[in-house]
């Protein structure tokens, strides 16, 4: 039986490194990435430029997106373009290549800072008073 190609984005990541020791062998990998990976197929390019990527996802069964600018002193420009038009694009390329699944992995830092705005603060640091009796 043929293995199944699996296209990793952000394999020279932490967690993309660990997913890649984990799927090594069970799968043929490849990887879409800033810069090279040595050991598998490794398409280099800028996930927030659709055009760029597109060739890393022809013949691709499965997806697996962990690629993200994970620095929370990253401008907004930044996270605009790689985790948000970039998370576009890979699902985008995937669809048109006709692949049929995609892992997709996010972090806590995509809903982060609720905590210190009202009146969350106040629920979390046990100022139930402080919250009106009409909010939801």
């Amino acid at each position: 039986m043929q293995q199944k190609k699996v296209l990793i984005t952000g394999m020279s990541g932490l967690i993309g490194g660990a997913v890649r020791r984990q799927l090594e062998g069970k799968y043929q990998l490849s990887a879409l990435n800033r810069r090279d990976v040595p050991g598998v197929e490794c398409y280099q390019a800028d996930i927030g430029d659709l055009a760029a990527i597109q060739p890393a996802f022809a013949h691709k069964d499965v997806v697996v997106h962990l690629a993200a600018i994970a620095s929370g002193t990253a401008s907004w420009e930044e996270v605009l373009h790689h985790n948000i038009i970039g998370t576009y694009n890979v699902f985008e390329a995937a669809r048109q290549a006709g692949v049929k699944r995609i892992v997709y992995a996010s972090s806590g830092a995509t809903v982060a800072g609720w905590e210190q705005e009202f009146p969350y603060k106040a629920i979390v640091e046990g100022r139930y008073e402080e919250v009106p009796p009409d909010w939801p």
